[in-house]
C-alpha cells in the first residue's frame, strides 16, 4: 500500500508539472485539464484504485486573466475536469491542472495521497459522476473539439500564449534573483 501511495504521489507531480496548454488541433498533445486527468485516471487504475472523473463548468471571466485575454470573443462558460479517487473508503478530489511554473498566477495543487486538493478552477456547477463519465467521452469527439476550436480557437491561442509568457517571465526572475 505504501509504495503504492508514493507510486501515484510521483506521477501525480509529474502530470501535474507538464506545461499547460490546450490543444489547438487534434495533433497536438491534450496538456489541459481533459489530458492530464485521462493520463492519472489510467495510473490510478493501473496500480488497483477506484478512480472517477469530475465535470464542472467555470466562466472564464471568473478566472485572474489579462485584460487583453478577456477581450477575446470567447465562450465564458467552460467545463473543467479532474478526478475523484478512492482513499481509506472516501472520495479525494485530485486536480493535477496548473503546473508549478504558474505559481503567482493561479493556485499549484500539492497532494500528499490522502488528502483532497482543491479544484483548480471557481466551480460553478459539478456534474454527476455518471454525467461526468459521459461529458469526458463527448468532450473528445473528434467533430466536438473542431467546434469547440472554431469558436474558441482564438482565445486558447491567446491564453497559451499569455501563460507561456508567465512561465518566461517566472524564469527570467529566478535568473535575476541569483
Amino acid at each position: 500500500m505504501e509504495n503504492r501511495n508514493k507510486s501515484v504521489i510521483k506521477e501525480f507531480y509529474k502530470i501535474r508539472d507538464v506545461p499547460y496548454r490546450i490543444p489547438l488541433s487534434l495533433e497536438e498533445p491534450d496538456d489541459c485539464c481533459s489530458g492530464k486527468s485521462s493520463r492519472l485516471f489510467k495510473i490510478f487504475t493501473e496500480v488497483g484504485y477506484d478512480v472517477r472523473y469530475r465535470v464542472c463548468t467555470f466562466l472564464w471571466s471568473d478566472m485572474n486573466l489579462s485584460r487583453e485575454l478577456r477581450i477575446i470573443p470567447h465562450e465564458d462558460e467552460c467545463t473543467h475536469s479532474y478526478l475523484e479517487v478512492k482513499i481509506e473508503n472516501e472520495w479525494k478530489i485530485v486536480d493535477a491542472t496548473w503546473d508549478k511554473s504558474l505559481q503567482g498566477l493561479f493556485t499549484i495543487n500539492n497532494w500528499d495521497g490522502k488528502s483532497d486538493t482543491i479544484v483548480a478552477v471557481p466551480v460553478r456547477k459539478c456534474f454527476s459522476t455518471e454525467e461526468s463519465t459521459k461529458i469526458m467521452q463527448e468532450s473528445l469527439t473528434e467533430q466536438t473539439i473542431i467546434d469547440d476550436l472554431k469558436k474558441n480557437g482564438k482565445f486558447y491561442k491567446a491564453f497559451n500564449k499569455w501563460l507561456e509568457g508567465h512561465r518566461k517571465r517566472g524564469k527570467d526572475f529566478l535568473l535575476v534573483q541569483k
